[in-house]
This record gives structure tokens, C-alpha cells and sequence, in this order.
């Protein structure tokens, strides 16, 4: 990938080089205004984040690979960039207003969800296995120290140490995947692979081993049965707007990337790995939905519903490869049936993130001094009485979760089912539905004891406007494309038609 400056596409790079100087600038500016206050960061940090959407917007490059093939730019990109971008302004709102109502000041993270962000998008728009590396390693050292972020919390150091050991094995299990990988096509880009599986030559045992290992690394980033034993204890430990920062951007990212993966290495995936990703599949929908019932602490609770979620975007990649191996029928509707499903899940990364953002708004602003959080069940008990905007907003957004019409939730799950039916696994589409209807218990569980019972006689009432209205903004966007989600439907049609341009 050695090139001369002039010939580096550097528009296409320019919202990269302004996220990361930003990240820079923030940290610098920490060092040294000596009369800086959290609010003053968490201004600057959102002008990077708006000031890198800008250059998005206004910075058109030719499409296609940038940087020698390394890094791909297209719609499908820029459709995570702007959901990631979004995904950290929220994050910065709700930890800042964590840290006024707590009285603890960590200017560490501010900088850190700059860096994460750009670790994402390098992650989302990486076009070779080497870049792959690159981003996730990016993304994954910030978020681990995020997940620390509550200092002298004994559970947020465990979540940290946790999420780093298992995180360095998982990573281990991508780099070994990586150099069979590179053994067998001669190159770590990602066309140089493509053209070697199209040619059929190599070691077939070689491509196979590879591309397993590497499916491991990423099951372990979006929480697949059975690489899904850090979520919980992660979730729980992390700071709660830390939490929904995990559940949200890291999902999308991680997604956004297999799914490029996915795509890539049909259909020699589709016929050797067809099969055991079937079995995870339901796995980790049936494991998510039965742990998360039996769970008193809400963030336990929505770490397993985390792992259910992935379980149902694991059908939509399913629908995917479905073409590749199916009859000539369906062979024959082998491009409907991807743009489908691929739509289906780009929409259902959306509506996931915006309902996730809303109720972990919620879960944030509600503690007591200290960082103590409002982490269990019953903590949330009449809590209609006493904030019935926050209680709104935590019911919109569980009803979402369980796919309740009239949400983005019930859209999602629905663009996504009938991606799976028309790709002939309709077996997996009723168990889909079956899973769905068990979470319905556990999220509304929480709407009861909101709404239906006795006020705690301790209550957790912290109270932060900014945080309230932000979480209300997405709760608004949950309800409105839960109504009129054409627009946003038709985008991800679009970004998903260019995966691989």
C-alpha cells in the first residue's frame, strides 16, 4: 500500500483526518486550559462530531477503494458513519450529564469516545484484513478503558479487566484467521481474497479455517452464543451511558463489518459455514431471551436482550448466504432476496440503536450521589408518580425493544422476518417470531412495575433536563419511524446496494 502523497484520495480521507485531530485537539486542550470546565469538553466534543458529519456532507470523493484498495467509500459506509457519529454526540450529552449529577469529573472520556467513534468507522469502511485489525483494535482499547469508567467501582474495574482479557483472545482468534487467510489468497485485501475464492485455487481446508476464525472474532464483538459470556457482566459493570455506547455503536460497527465480510466470501461461507451459523443463530436468540427473563438487574437484563437482537440480525446475514446455496429458484431471486434481507438489517441497526440510546438515557440520569445507578427492577418502581416523562420515555422504548406495532422495533423485526420467509427458511423466521414473543415478558415487566406499583420507598430520582430531552428526542424518532420508516427504509436499501462497490 505504499503510494505517493499525491496520488492518496485525500477528500475521502478528510472526515477520518477531522475525527482524529479532533480527538487530539480535545486532549490537548484538557492538558493545558487549566480553567477548563466538563461542559466545555463536551462542547468541543460535539463540534468535532458535527464538524467531521460536515465533512461528510459537503466532501463528495469518487466512490470505491481509497488508500490502494485499503478503505471502501460508499453509501453503505457513509450509512454508519453518520448513525456512529450520531451514536457518539449522544453518548458525550448523557456522560457529561452523568458527571454534573455525580460530581466526578473524568475528562478521559471524553476524547476516548472520539477515538472509539473513529475506530468504528475505519472498522466499517475497512477493504482489507489488515485495516480490519486496525479499526477493531482502535475501537476495542477505547472502549475498554471506557468500561472503567466509574473509578474506585470494584464491578467497573472487574467489566474493564473482563472485557480486555476476553477481548485479546477474541482478537488473537481474528489474527490467526487472518494469516491463514493470507496464506491461502497471497494478500490481505480484500479483492486480492475475493479474486482467489472466485478462482477456486488454494488449499480449501486453508480458506475454511480462516474464515471460521475469523467469524470468531467477530461473534465475540456483537455478543453470538457462545462468545457472549462478557456481555453481562461487561454491561452491568460499565457505566450506564457507557453501556448503551457498547450496545449501540459497537453492535453497528461490529455488524457493518461482517456483513462486508459476509458478503465478500460468498458463497464458499454459505456452503461450509452455512450450517453452524444456523445453530448459533438460534442459539443465541433462545439463550438471550431465556436469561434475560430471570434477571432482576436491568442492565443484566438488556445485556441479554443485547445477545437476542444479535441472534435475530444473525438470521437476516443468514437470508443473505441463503442464495448462494439454495435451489435454482431461489438462486434465480439470489439479488432481491440479498438486498432484502441486507435492508432489513441496516434498518434494524438503526431502530435497535435509537430505542437502546432512549432507554439507557433513562437508566443513566437516574442515580443517587455517589454514581450509585439505578440498576435494579425494583429501583424503578412508581417512578411514573415521580418523573413521568423519564417513565414515558423507558416505556417507548421497551415496547420498541418487544416489538410493539406502531414502533421501529415492530418495523425492524417485521423488514427483517420477511427477508428470512422469502429466503425459504421459514423454520427460522417462526422461531424468530416465537423468541420475540417470549421477550415481550421481561420488557414489559419493566413498564409495570413503572406505571403499577408503589413508589420505592428509597427512590432513585436524579434528574438532568439535557439527558431527559435527549432521550425523549429518541424516543420521538423511535414512534415516527415506527410510522413512517419509507424514507429510512429506502436509505438502507440504497447503502446496502453498494457493500461491495
Amino acid at each position: 500500500m505504499n503510494m505517493p502523497l499525491t496520488d492518496i484520495n485525500w477528500a475521502a480521507l478528510l472526515p477520518y483526518l477531522v475525527l482524529a485531530g479532533g480527538g487530539m485537539l480535545v486532549m490537548l486542550v484538557d492538558a493545558f486550559v487549566r480553567t477548563l470546565r466538563k461542559d466545555h469538553l463536551t462542547a468541543l466534543n460535539t463540534l468535532v462530531f458535527l464538524a467531521t458529519a460536515v465533512a461528510l456532507i459537503t466532501v463528495k470523493p469518487e466512490p470505491g477503494p481509497i488508500m490502494g484498495g485499503a478503505l471502501s467509500v460508499q453509501l453503505f459506509t457513509r450509512y454508519f458513519d453518520f448513525l456512529l457519529l450520531g451514536i457518539g454526540m449522544v453518548t458525550t450529552i448523557y456522560g457529561s450529564s452523568v458527571y454534573a449529577q455525580d460530581g466526578n469529573y473524568r475528562p478521559e472520556f471524553y476524547p476516548l469516545v472520539i477515538f472509539a467513534v473513529l475506530g468504528m468507522m475505519i472498522l466499517v469502511a475497512a477493504n482489507d484484513l489488515l485495516i480490519v485489525f486496525l479499526g477493531l483494535e482502535t475501537m476495542s482499547l477505547s472502549v475498554y478503558v471506557l468500561a472503567s469508567g466509574r473509578r474506585g467501582d470494584i464491578r467497573s474495574s472487574e467489566a474493564a479487566l473482563k472485557y480486555l482479557l476476553l477481548g485479546s483472545f477474541a482478537s488473537a482468534f481474528l489474527l490467526m484467521g487472518m494469516a491463514l487467510l493470507y496464506g491461502y489468497a497471497g494478500g490481505t485485501g480484500y479483492a486480492e481474497l475475493s479474486a482467489a475464492i472466485g478462482a477456486g485455487e488454494g488449499s480449501a481446508l486453508l480458506l475454511a479455517t480462516g474464515m471460521g476464525l475469523m467469524l470468531v472474532g467477530f461473534a465475540f464483538k456483537v455478543a453470538v452464543v457462545p462468545f457472549h459470556m462478557w456481555t453481562p457482566d461487561v454491561y452491568d459493570g460499565a457505566p450506564a451511558h457507557i453501556t448503551g455506547f457498547m450496545a449501540t455503536a459497537v453492535k453497528a460497527a461490529a455488524f457493518a463489518a461482517l456483513i462486508r465480510f459476509c458478503m465478500l466470501a460468498l458463497p464458499d461461507l454459505a456452503n461450509v459455514w452455512y450450517g453452524l451459523l444456523v445453530v448459533l443463530a438460534v442459539l443465541t436468540m433462545t439463550v438471550g431471551n431465556l436469561l434475560a427473563l430471570v434477571q432482576s438487574s436491568i442492565k443484566r437484563m438488556l445485556a441479554y436482550s443485547s445477545i437476542a437482537h444479535a441472534g435475530y440480525l444473525m438470521l437476516g446475514l443468514l437470508a443473505i448466504m441463503a442464495p448462494s446455496r439454495g435451489g435454482a429458484d431461489l438462486q434465480l431471486r439470489g439479488p432481491e432476496v440479498m438486498s432484502a434481507a441486507g435492508s432489513g438489517m441496516l434498518f434494524y441497526l438503526l431502530g435497535y440503536s435509537l430505542m437502546n440510546l432512549a432507554a439507557f438515557g433513562v437508566i443513566s440520569q437516574l442515580g443517587r450521589a455517589g454514581g450509585i445507578e439505578a440498576d435494579q427492577v425494583d429501583h424503578y418502581r412508581g417512578l411514573a408518580r415521580r418523573q413521568p416523562m423519564a417513565a414515558t420515555i423507558l416505556a417507548v422504548a421497551m415496547f420498541s425493544l418487544a416489538g410493539i406495532p406502531g414502533t421501529v422495533g415492530f418495523l425492524g423485526k417485521f423488514y427483517l422476518f420477511e427477508a428470512v420467509v422469502r429466503a425459504g427458511l421459514v423454520p427460522l423466521a417462526i422461531w424468530g417470531v416465537i423468541n420475540s414473543l417470549l421477550s415481550v415478558y421481561y420488557y414489559l415487566r419493566i413498564t409495570v412495575v413503572t406505571f403499577m406499583s408503589e413508589s420505592d420507598p428509597e427512590p432513585f430520582d436524579g434528574r438532568n433536563w439535557e439527558t431527559t430531552v435527549l432521550a425523549g428526542c429518541m424516543a420521538v424518532l423511535v414512534l415516527l419511524l415506527g410510522i413512517l420508516p419509507a424514507i429510512a427504509h429506502r436509505i438502507s436499501e440504497l447503502a446496502f446496494g453498494t457493500v461491495l462497490g
